[in-house]
Protein backbone atom coordinates (compact mmCIF):
# COMPACT_ATOMS: atom_id res chain seq x y z
CA UNK A 1 0.00 0.00 0.00
CA UNK A 2 2.66 2.43 1.17
CA UNK A 3 4.94 1.66 -2.33
CA UNK A 4 1.49 2.76 -4.22
CA UNK A 5 1.08 5.51 -2.70
CA UNK A 6 4.89 6.43 -3.25
CA UNK A 7 4.19 5.79 -6.98
CA UNK A 8 1.41 7.83 -7.35
CA UNK A 9 3.00 10.84 -5.53
CA UNK A 10 5.75 10.81 -8.39
CA UNK A 11 3.90 10.91 -10.78
CA UNK A 12 2.08 13.42 -9.91
CA UNK A 13 5.37 15.47 -9.26
CA UNK A 14 6.51 14.50 -12.40
CA UNK A 15 3.72 16.26 -13.94
CA UNK A 16 3.92 19.09 -11.65
CA UNK A 17 7.27 19.62 -13.40
CA UNK A 18 6.50 18.93 -16.65
CA UNK A 19 3.60 21.90 -16.24
CA UNK A 20 6.12 24.06 -15.16
CA UNK A 21 8.69 23.39 -17.55
CA UNK A 22 6.14 23.97 -20.52
CA UNK A 23 5.08 27.20 -18.75
CA UNK A 24 8.81 28.64 -18.64
CA UNK A 25 9.40 27.80 -22.30
CA UNK A 26 6.00 29.50 -23.37
CA UNK A 27 7.35 32.91 -21.23
CA UNK A 28 10.74 32.79 -22.99
CA UNK A 29 9.05 32.35 -26.30
CA UNK A 30 7.01 35.32 -25.90
CA UNK A 31 10.02 37.41 -24.41
CA UNK A 32 11.99 36.29 -27.58
CA UNK A 33 9.37 37.55 -29.89
CA UNK A 34 8.55 40.73 -28.29
CA UNK A 35 12.54 41.49 -28.37
CA UNK A 36 12.69 40.84 -31.75
CA UNK A 37 9.86 42.60 -33.62
CA UNK A 38 11.08 45.65 -31.10
CA UNK A 39 14.76 45.20 -32.78
CA UNK A 40 12.50 45.43 -35.95
CA UNK A 41 10.39 48.36 -35.64
CA UNK A 42 13.99 50.31 -34.57
CA UNK A 43 15.46 49.36 -38.02
CA UNK A 44 13.09 50.32 -40.03
CA UNK A 45 12.63 53.63 -38.54
CA UNK A 46 14.57 56.46 -39.09
CA UNK A 47 16.86 58.70 -36.74
CA UNK A 48 14.79 60.89 -35.43
CA UNK A 49 15.67 64.61 -35.58
CA UNK A 50 14.80 67.45 -33.02
CA UNK A 51 13.82 70.31 -34.14
CA UNK A 52 15.59 73.31 -32.56
CA UNK A 53 12.81 76.16 -34.37
CA UNK A 54 12.59 77.87 -30.66
CA UNK A 55 16.37 78.73 -31.03
CA UNK A 56 15.45 80.46 -34.62
CA UNK A 57 15.66 84.19 -35.06
CA UNK A 58 12.85 85.38 -37.49
CA UNK A 59 13.98 89.10 -37.06
CA UNK A 60 17.63 87.87 -38.49
CA UNK A 61 16.18 85.86 -40.95
CA UNK A 62 14.32 88.84 -42.06
CA UNK A 63 17.00 91.26 -41.88
CA UNK A 64 19.31 88.52 -44.06
CA UNK A 65 16.60 88.04 -46.62
CA UNK A 66 16.20 91.34 -47.33
CA UNK A 67 19.81 92.67 -47.85
CA UNK A 68 20.44 91.94 -51.24
CA UNK A 69 16.45 93.29 -52.22
CA UNK A 70 17.86 97.12 -51.91
CA UNK A 71 14.11 98.14 -51.68
CA UNK A 72 10.94 97.60 -49.80
CA UNK A 73 7.52 98.23 -51.07
CA UNK A 74 4.52 99.44 -49.02
CA UNK A 75 0.76 99.18 -49.51
CA UNK A 76 -1.85 101.65 -48.31
CA UNK A 77 -4.97 102.29 -48.55
CA UNK A 78 -7.26 105.95 -48.35
CA UNK A 79 -10.81 107.06 -48.99
CA UNK A 80 -11.62 109.59 -50.71
CA UNK A 81 -14.63 111.42 -52.46
CA UNK A 82 -16.56 109.49 -55.84
CA UNK A 83 -17.56 113.46 -57.40
CA UNK A 84 -20.49 112.58 -59.08
CA UNK A 85 -20.79 113.37 -62.87
CA UNK A 86 -23.31 115.62 -64.12
CA UNK A 87 -25.84 114.43 -66.92
CA UNK A 88 -27.29 117.10 -69.41
CA UNK A 89 -29.94 116.81 -71.29
CA UNK A 90 -32.34 118.70 -73.08
CA UNK A 91 -35.73 121.11 -73.00
CA UNK A 92 -37.33 121.98 -75.39
CA UNK A 93 -39.57 124.00 -72.92
CA UNK A 94 -36.48 126.38 -71.93
CA UNK A 95 -34.81 128.97 -74.07
CA UNK A 96 -30.96 128.43 -75.81
CA UNK A 97 -28.49 129.86 -73.40
CA UNK A 98 -30.38 128.60 -69.95
CA UNK A 99 -29.95 125.80 -67.50
CA UNK A 100 -32.47 124.78 -64.91
CA UNK A 101 -30.98 121.78 -62.53
CA UNK A 102 -33.95 118.87 -61.91
CA UNK A 103 -31.77 117.07 -59.58
CA UNK A 104 -28.71 117.57 -57.55
CA UNK A 105 -25.58 115.70 -57.11
CA UNK A 106 -24.24 113.81 -54.61
CA UNK A 107 -20.82 112.52 -54.12
CA UNK A 108 -19.77 108.84 -53.08
CA UNK A 109 -17.00 107.37 -51.62
CA UNK A 110 -14.16 105.18 -53.23
CA UNK A 111 -11.30 103.46 -51.71
CA UNK A 112 -7.78 103.83 -53.34
CA UNK A 113 -4.92 101.39 -52.68
CA UNK A 114 -1.86 102.86 -53.80
CA UNK A 115 1.88 101.29 -53.61
CA UNK A 116 4.99 102.87 -52.92
CA UNK A 117 8.43 101.81 -53.47
CA UNK A 118 11.39 102.80 -51.19
CA UNK A 119 15.11 102.66 -52.03
CA UNK A 120 17.85 101.19 -49.85
CA UNK A 121 18.09 104.72 -47.97
CA UNK A 122 14.17 104.85 -47.80
CA UNK A 123 13.61 107.11 -50.32
CA UNK A 124 10.55 106.54 -52.47
CA UNK A 125 10.97 105.94 -55.66
CA UNK A 126 7.75 104.68 -57.05
CA UNK A 127 4.05 105.44 -56.26
CA UNK A 128 1.49 104.00 -58.29
CA UNK A 129 -2.15 103.51 -57.84
CA UNK A 130 -3.26 99.76 -57.87
CA UNK A 131 -6.96 99.98 -57.91
CA UNK A 132 -9.48 102.14 -56.74
CA UNK A 133 -12.87 100.32 -55.54
CA UNK A 134 -16.20 101.89 -55.16
CA UNK A 135 -17.62 102.20 -51.46
CA UNK A 136 -20.57 103.84 -51.61
CA UNK A 137 -21.75 105.16 -55.36
CA UNK A 138 -22.89 109.05 -56.02
CA UNK A 139 -25.82 110.27 -57.56
CA UNK A 140 -25.30 111.97 -60.72
CA UNK A 141 -26.28 115.97 -61.00
CA UNK A 142 -29.13 116.11 -63.86
CA UNK A 143 -29.20 119.81 -66.16
CA UNK A 144 -31.71 120.66 -68.42
CA UNK A 145 -30.62 122.73 -71.11
CA UNK A 146 -32.43 125.43 -73.01
CA UNK A 147 -33.58 124.15 -77.01
CA UNK A 148 -36.35 126.88 -77.41
CA UNK A 149 -35.09 129.49 -79.44
CA UNK A 150 -36.06 133.50 -78.67
CA UNK A 151 -38.56 134.99 -81.48
CA UNK A 152 -37.13 138.38 -80.18
CA UNK A 153 -35.23 140.55 -82.48
CA UNK A 154 -31.82 139.16 -82.21
CA UNK A 155 -29.19 141.59 -79.89
CA UNK A 156 -25.45 141.33 -79.88
CA UNK A 157 -24.77 137.67 -78.74
CA UNK A 158 -21.01 138.35 -78.99
CA UNK A 159 -21.05 140.16 -75.32
CA UNK A 160 -17.59 138.73 -74.00
CA UNK A 161 -13.90 140.62 -74.26
CA UNK A 162 -10.94 139.35 -75.16
CA UNK A 163 -8.97 142.23 -73.62
CA UNK A 164 -8.71 140.39 -69.99
CA UNK A 165 -6.27 137.75 -71.08
CA UNK A 166 -3.01 137.67 -68.65
CA UNK A 167 -1.10 135.24 -68.07
CA UNK A 168 -1.96 136.11 -64.09
CA UNK A 169 -5.38 136.54 -64.70
CA UNK A 170 -7.98 135.08 -62.16
CA UNK A 171 -9.29 131.69 -63.37
CA UNK A 172 -12.21 131.18 -60.88
CA UNK A 173 -13.97 134.29 -63.02
CA UNK A 174 -16.05 133.48 -66.00
CA UNK A 175 -14.74 134.77 -69.41
CA UNK A 176 -18.42 136.05 -70.00
CA UNK A 177 -18.22 134.80 -73.88
CA UNK A 178 -21.48 133.47 -75.31
CA UNK A 179 -21.97 129.97 -76.35
CA UNK A 180 -21.92 131.47 -79.93
CA UNK A 181 -18.40 132.37 -78.84
CA UNK A 182 -17.39 129.67 -77.79
CA UNK A 183 -18.58 127.48 -80.67
CA UNK A 184 -16.32 130.16 -83.14
CA UNK A 185 -13.28 129.60 -80.84
CA UNK A 186 -13.30 125.89 -80.72
CA UNK A 187 -14.37 125.45 -85.00
CA UNK A 188 -11.34 124.37 -85.90
CA UNK A 189 -9.26 122.36 -88.46
CA UNK A 190 -6.92 121.10 -85.56
CA UNK A 191 -10.34 119.44 -84.17
CA UNK A 192 -10.18 116.97 -86.26
CA UNK A 193 -12.72 114.60 -84.54
CA UNK A 194 -14.90 117.80 -84.05
CA UNK A 195 -14.43 117.04 -80.29
CA UNK A 196 -14.65 120.83 -79.34
CA UNK A 197 -17.38 121.92 -81.59
CA UNK A 198 -19.68 119.65 -81.11
CA UNK A 199 -19.17 119.79 -77.20
CA UNK A 200 -18.58 124.03 -77.16
CA UNK A 201 -21.35 124.54 -75.52
CA UNK A 202 -20.34 122.79 -72.54
CA UNK A 203 -17.52 125.14 -71.67
CA UNK A 204 -20.22 127.35 -71.77
CA UNK A 205 -22.73 125.81 -69.48
CA UNK A 206 -19.53 125.04 -67.04
CA UNK A 207 -19.00 128.96 -66.23
CA UNK A 208 -22.62 129.73 -65.73
CA UNK A 209 -22.49 126.63 -63.24
CA UNK A 210 -19.22 126.60 -61.27
CA UNK A 211 -17.75 130.06 -61.87
CA UNK A 212 -14.85 129.33 -63.82
CA UNK A 213 -13.03 130.86 -66.95
CA UNK A 214 -14.30 127.88 -69.95
CA UNK A 215 -11.71 128.90 -71.82
CA UNK A 216 -9.33 127.98 -69.71
CA UNK A 217 -10.69 124.35 -69.22
CA UNK A 218 -11.22 124.10 -73.00
CA UNK A 219 -7.22 124.95 -73.49
CA UNK A 220 -6.22 122.22 -70.97
CA UNK A 221 -8.69 120.26 -72.83
CA UNK A 222 -6.68 120.61 -75.95
CA UNK A 223 -3.42 120.66 -74.26
CA UNK A 224 -4.04 117.02 -72.73
CA UNK A 225 -5.96 115.50 -75.39
CA UNK A 226 -3.78 117.09 -78.43
CA UNK A 227 -7.15 118.96 -79.99
CA UNK A 228 -9.22 115.27 -78.76
CA UNK A 229 -6.98 113.02 -80.99
CA UNK A 230 -5.55 111.07 -78.10
CA UNK A 231 -6.49 107.52 -77.10
CA UNK A 232 -7.30 108.47 -73.63
CA UNK A 233 -9.63 111.07 -75.22
CA UNK A 234 -11.35 108.73 -78.20
CA UNK A 235 -11.57 105.59 -76.04
CA UNK A 236 -12.37 107.11 -72.96
CA UNK A 237 -13.84 110.04 -73.50
CA UNK A 238 -12.16 111.47 -71.58
CA UNK A 239 -10.09 115.29 -72.57
CA UNK A 240 -8.04 116.04 -69.82
CA UNK A 241 -6.57 112.85 -68.71
CA UNK A 242 -8.44 112.66 -65.32
CA UNK A 243 -7.11 110.17 -62.60
CA UNK A 244 -4.28 108.84 -64.95
CA UNK A 245 -0.32 108.51 -63.62
CA UNK A 246 2.80 109.17 -64.91
CA UNK A 247 3.36 105.84 -64.49
CA UNK A 248 0.31 103.53 -66.22
CA UNK A 249 -1.67 106.94 -67.70
CA UNK A 250 -4.01 104.71 -70.25
CA UNK A 251 -5.40 102.20 -67.21
CA UNK A 252 -5.21 104.59 -64.65
CA UNK A 253 -7.50 107.22 -66.70
CA UNK A 254 -11.42 107.67 -65.75
CA UNK A 255 -13.51 106.17 -68.68
CA UNK A 256 -17.07 108.74 -69.25
CA UNK A 257 -19.73 108.07 -71.35
CA UNK A 258 -20.07 111.79 -72.66
CA UNK A 259 -17.22 114.36 -73.45
CA UNK A 260 -19.64 116.90 -71.31
CA UNK A 261 -19.23 114.43 -68.56
CA UNK A 262 -15.33 114.67 -68.48
CA UNK A 263 -16.13 118.59 -69.20
CA UNK A 264 -18.01 119.53 -65.90
CA UNK A 265 -16.23 116.87 -63.35
CA UNK A 266 -12.94 118.78 -64.31
CA UNK A 267 -14.61 122.41 -63.87
CA UNK A 268 -16.23 120.88 -60.28
CA UNK A 269 -12.18 119.32 -59.51
CA UNK A 270 -10.53 123.13 -60.46
CA UNK A 271 -13.03 125.01 -58.07
CA UNK A 272 -13.27 123.04 -55.20
CA UNK A 273 -9.41 122.00 -54.95
CA UNK A 274 -7.08 124.18 -57.33
CA UNK A 275 -8.24 127.50 -57.72
CA UNK A 276 -9.71 129.08 -54.39
CA UNK A 277 -9.22 128.43 -51.05
CA UNK A 278 -10.31 126.88 -47.89
CA UNK A 279 -14.10 128.03 -46.77
CA UNK A 280 -14.88 129.56 -50.46
CA UNK A 281 -18.68 129.47 -51.25
CA UNK A 282 -19.15 127.88 -54.72
CA UNK A 283 -21.38 125.43 -56.40
CA UNK A 284 -24.14 123.20 -54.67
CA UNK A 285 -23.92 125.57 -51.72
CA UNK A 286 -21.24 123.82 -50.56
CA UNK A 287 -17.44 125.58 -49.44
CA UNK A 288 -14.01 124.68 -51.58
CA UNK A 289 -11.67 121.86 -50.13
CA UNK A 290 -8.87 124.18 -50.99
CA UNK A 291 -6.08 120.82 -51.00
CA UNK A 292 -3.97 122.38 -53.66
CA UNK A 293 -4.82 126.39 -53.62
CA UNK A 294 -1.76 128.07 -54.16
CA UNK A 295 -3.42 130.47 -56.28
CA UNK A 296 -5.91 131.09 -58.91
CA UNK A 297 -3.45 131.73 -61.81
CA UNK A 298 -2.08 129.34 -64.51
CA UNK A 299 1.24 128.87 -62.83
CA UNK A 300 -0.67 128.28 -59.37
CA UNK A 301 -2.45 125.81 -60.69
CA UNK A 302 0.32 124.05 -62.31
CA UNK A 303 2.29 123.68 -59.20
CA UNK A 304 -0.11 120.67 -58.06
CA UNK A 305 -2.22 119.71 -60.98
CA UNK A 306 0.31 119.04 -63.19
CA UNK A 307 4.26 117.94 -63.01
CA UNK A 308 5.17 119.54 -66.34
CA UNK A 309 6.59 122.33 -65.31
CA UNK A 310 5.87 123.94 -68.30
CA UNK A 311 1.94 123.29 -68.26
CA UNK A 312 1.00 126.37 -67.46
CA UNK A 313 3.22 128.08 -70.58
CA UNK A 314 1.23 125.41 -73.08
CA UNK A 315 -1.87 126.29 -71.67
CA UNK A 316 -1.88 129.58 -71.92
CA UNK A 317 -0.60 129.78 -75.88
CA UNK A 318 -4.09 127.36 -76.23
CA UNK A 319 -5.83 130.38 -74.44
CA UNK A 320 -4.56 132.94 -76.42
CA UNK A 321 -5.29 131.13 -79.90
CA UNK A 322 -8.94 130.55 -78.68
CA UNK A 323 -9.24 134.37 -77.42
CA UNK A 324 -7.55 135.33 -81.03
CA UNK A 325 -10.10 133.78 -82.43
CA UNK A 326 -13.24 135.59 -81.23
CA UNK A 327 -13.23 139.56 -82.60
Amino acid sequence: MFAKEKWIKTIIIVIILLLISSMLFIIYQKAEKTTFATVEIKEQKDPIKISSAKNIDLDQIIIKNSVNVGYREEISVRHEELEYLTKYRNNPDIYVGQTVVSQEGKNGTQAITTKKTYDENGKLIKEEQVSAVVVRASLNKIIDIGTKKKEEPKKNILKGTTSGLSFDMALNKPSGFSIEQFTKALTDSKDKNKTFQNNAKYFYYIEEQYKINGMFVAAIGIHESAWGTSKIAVNKKNLFGYGAYDSNPYNGAYKFDDYEESIDLIARVLVKYYINPKGTKIYDNTEANGKYYNGNTLSAVNKKYATDKNWANGVFSHMKYLYSKIN
